[in-house]
């Protein structure tokens, strides 16, 4: 008989609600506050002792685009912000936001805010379905007060950088009170607008300029900046009185000029308005509820830490629902739609790979595939200029996506340009003989760019603009890392394997595929040699081991790209005449980078095991470390691959191994934010490792010699919200709740191929730790929803849910007894060994029942 698993027998609302905030105190800092977003707009809900405050940001909203030469000093780009909103309850009287009387609540499963005050209450959500912000107020004050709704700018009015205007205005369209920025460099423009109303209550529009805001003021000026306007905040003030109303944010931002955002935003506000706060909020928690029915994973341990763990996952799914949903790009890794000190951040607004992927690599697994669009949408975007650059800057054909990348992708450049950056670049001239010309161009964009990323600290000498090279030639922390552009299009081939959709493969993923192989293949410093094979020379590895042979970022990069796209190419019946030439590579392309290589950058004694390292050196920053990467990238090396690829998994197990002898066998000091460490130990079978990297991942133990700039925040290694600044001031991050997450998935269920292209192999419970019970629906590739429960080590059942139809392999969860299918008509099939292959028709469900 089966056993009966559906929506109906989960909890959801009481195991979602595990992950809710309550705070019974203020938040000391802006970035404790409790997070609000639909995935295109968002903001940290926090206090003042008399306001409320938001800070609206947007996805869409970038002040420069790839063609900037107005911010050539780090962190001066800027993005995603768009007005400051704070709802003011007190003029004379007392504070209403104190400890000892404040309660805040965020509902995980519901997606509603609510702080209670002394007097007064409000209730705050980023609607589901639009893009606005509704808000309901409740003054039960014995004597209420006028409250006042300030829309405020994030920077003066009118401020110009070099080439670069941001212009904000402050109007009154109707009831409404409206801030609009625009942002201008040469033919760039990107426009944003915030828009408030209020519902229920009366109120008067107010600014204090001579016109009192009704008319602009000043409209002869010619100049910017000179005599510009200095009201920064406008008012909505709103006639005292008991009772409720509610209040309406909406935002709006375009990059054509001709698109009025003014007016989109008011449509978004009226729309609220029209609906209805009541049904707009009904609307968004039904949206909500639907959510958290996808999957779930639910923990218990009689010590409390895998509960704990759990409700930092939940808490994660929450978080990208909120930031990485119905956009045309993702939020940036720090900040997300949450930064509340303004557009100005460390590492500026453009995007890393390295930090932003461990926002991703869970989200599959949670069968959540809506977040990933906004990732695909922009690098698929781009795709024209990164085939612009790779041939520009490489002189290669195919696509360059690099490391650090602005929105739109980079620029075009000019020939004389790219021809000069080609010879510094691939080592052809001396780099002591660069041109005038081009360090002048180079003095112009932004050092943090992998492109210009061998330029370092700025500063000024006497008047005069200079930086501080590396001092490593054209050997930038990103300039020669090519590994990024190959997890990519690994992160395209891998919706493709948990979506099976062809046409999706075929327009959106394999050009992605096919020109990041294509780089590789024509790169110049890819040769095959004397010994037949092909090797990589001149690059570097996770910003370091510059100048380096066979590093590990370009061989486990290429290594994961061939192999998917000659899959890739034989489902779709393309390129028949280019895959001989793919394979020819891959069957002689060097192998990835290992200690017993008399050249390996760390050496390991004679007769000890080999361990993955770095690159084959010399390099020019002498870097000599272990590298655990193919645990982590491109399925190169887990549980699966040691039935195929014995030597394989036994050198990932041995660079374990050292790694755990080198930290003292305290895999605490392992968990750095930023660290797939969790992943890797689960991905091997390692439980006890796994759970203790993870919870000191959480507690973020390291912070102190992990975080890049722990003085300048605070010295906080995370806030009341679970939120970090690792990377620095306004840089509000969730990198570390990413790697738990996926961590967590590998953990619990795994479908993982012996190799990159692969068929896929689902396992249960590889890492979960013995003193942990574990329930979980998670899905798996090929479209395989997996339902399991484990009770003192023995796997209680095993529901799966065959979505598209097509083969299922799945690991025997009880070794190598004999296991009975049980389909959901009736029909039942006995199947014996490690290793459980059957077919299912779209709709399927089976019970796998040890016979």
């Amino acid at each position: 008989m089966t056993r009966k698993v559906d929506a109906a027998t989960i909890p959801y609302r009481e195991l979602v609600t595990r992950a809710d905030l309550h705070y019974e105190h203020t938040v000391k800092r802006s970035e404790g506050g409790l997070p609000l977003g639909n995935g295109r707009m968002g903001s940290l809900l926090w206090t003042s002792p008399s306001a409320l405050k938001f800070q609206v940001n947007r996805a869409d909203v970038y002040a420069n685009d790839c063609h900037t030469s107005s911010f050539n000093q780090r962190h001066m780009d800027y993005a995603y912000g768009c007005a400051f909103v704070d709802i003011d309850f007190v003029d004379y009287g007392d504070d209403v936001f104190k400890d000892g009387s404040i309660n805040q609540h965020l509902s995980v499963y519901e997606g509603t805010a609510t702080i209670q005050g002394e007097g007064v209450k409000a209730e705050a959500f980023a609607s589901a379905h639009q893009d606005a912000f509704g808000i309901r107020v409740v003054d039960e004050r014995e004597d209420p007060q006028g409250i006042n709704i300030k829309l405020k700018m994030l920077r003066p009015a009118e401020v110009v950088t070099k080439n670069h205007s941001a212009v904000s205005t402050l109007s009154m369209a109707g009831d409404l009170i409206v801030l609009k920025q625009v942002f201008r460099e040469g033919g760039y423009y990107c426009s944003s607008a915030v828009v408030i109303g209020i519902h229920g209550r009366e109120a008067r529009a107010r600014m204090n300029d001579e016109l009192g805001g009704r008319e602009p003021v000043q409209q002869y000026r010619k100049s910017q900046v000179i005599g510009q306007p200095n009201e920064t905040e406008m008012r909505l003030c709103v006639k005292p009185g008991q009772g409720a109303f509610e209040i309406f944010i909406g935002s709006a931002a375009s990059f054509d000029e001709a698109e009025d955002v003014i007016a989109a935003a008011a449509g978004q506000v009226q729309q609220a308005m029209q609906t209805g706060y009541d049904r707009l909020l009904q609307e968004h928690k039904a949206w909500w509820n639907r959510f958290w029915e996808t999957s779930y994973i639910r923990l218990s341990s009689e010590d409390g830490a895998a509960e704990r763990i759990e409700l930092h996952y939940t808490y994660y799914l929450y978080l990208m629902a909120s930031n990485s949903r119905g956009s045309k790009y993702p939020p940036n890794f720090g900040g997300m739609l949450l930064s509340p000190r303004g557009d100005l951040r460390h590492w500026g607004a453009m995007h890393w790979w390295n930090n932003m992927n461990l926002y991703y690599n869970a989200v599959l697994p949670s069968g959540h595939y809506e977040l990933f669009q906004p990732y695909f949408h922009m690098y698929s975007g781009m795709y024209d200029s990164c085939a612009k650059a790779a041939e520009q800057q490489w002189g290669s054909q195919g696509i360059y996506i690099p490391e650090v990348v602005t929105f739109n992708g980079m620029e075009e450049l000019p020939e004389d340009i790219a021809e000069e950056m080609r010879e510094l670049y691939l080592l052809r001239k001396p780099w002591d003989q660069m041109s005038d010309r081009f360090r002048a161009f180079a003095d112009t964009k932004r050092p943090h760019e992998s492109r210009w990323n061998w330029r370092y600290l700025e500063k000024y000498v006497n008047g005069q603009f200079e930086y501080v090279e590396r001092g490593f030639g054209p050997y930038g922390f990103t300039t020669h890392m090519f590994g990024t552009q190959a997890g990519i299009a690994y992160h395209y081939w891998l919706y493709y394997e948990y979506t099976q959709d062809e046409a999706w493969l075929r327009e959106r993923a394999y050009p992605i595929i096919k020109g990041t192989a294509e780089f590789f293949r024509h790169f110049s410093h890819l040769q095959k040699d004397e010994d037949g094979t092909y090797h990589m020379y001149h690059t570097t590895s996770d910003e370091k081991y510059y100048d380096g042979t066979d590093t590990m970022d370009s061989m486990a990069a290429m290594h994961t790209i061939f192999p998917i796209l000659l899959k890739a190419a034989e489902l779709l019946n393309v390129d028949e005449e280019l895959r001989p030439v793919w394979q020819e590579l891959y069957d002689n392309l060097a192998p990835l980078p290992r200690s017993d290589h008399p050249d390996a950058v760390l050496r390991t004694g004679e007769g000890e095991p080999a361990v993955w390292v770095g690159a084959i050196g010399p390099v020019l920053d002498n870097k000599s470390h272990i590298d655990l990467k193919p645990g982590r990238f491109g399925d190169l090396s887990s549980l699966e691959t040691a039935h195929e690829h014995p030597d394989l998994f036994e050198t990932t197990m041995a660079t374990i191994k050292y790694y755990e002898n080198t930290i003292g066998q305290d895999w605490s000091r392992a968990a750095h934010e930023m660290s797939g460490t969790g992943r890797v130990l689960a991905h091997m079978g390692l439980a006890e490792p796994f759970k203790q990297v993870i919870l000191a991942q959480l507690d973020c133990v390291n912070a102190e010699r992990d975080y890049c700039y722990f003085a300048d925040t605070g010295r906080v290694k995370h806030f009341e919200n679970r939120l970090t600044v690792r990377e620095g001031v306004n840089c509000i991050s969730i990198q570390r709740l990413g790697n738990a997450a996926a961590a967590l998935q590998a953990a619990l269920c795994q479908s993982l191929p012996a190799g990159p292209g692969k068929d896929p192999v689902i396992r249960l419970f590889p890492a979960c730790p013995a003193d942990w019970e574990a329930d979980f629906s998670l899905w798996c590739r090929g479209g395989f929803n997996v339902t399991s429960s484990i009770r003192s080590g023995n796997v209680a059942f095993v529901h799966l849910r065959s979505t598209l139809g097509g083969t299922c392999r799945i690991r025997n969860p009880w070794g190598e007894a004999a296991v009975t299918l049980a389909y959901k008509g009736g029909q039942t099939v006995t199947l014996e060994g490690s290793l459980l292959i059957f077919e299912t028709k779209q709709g399927d469900e089976v019970e796998l029942l040890p016979t």
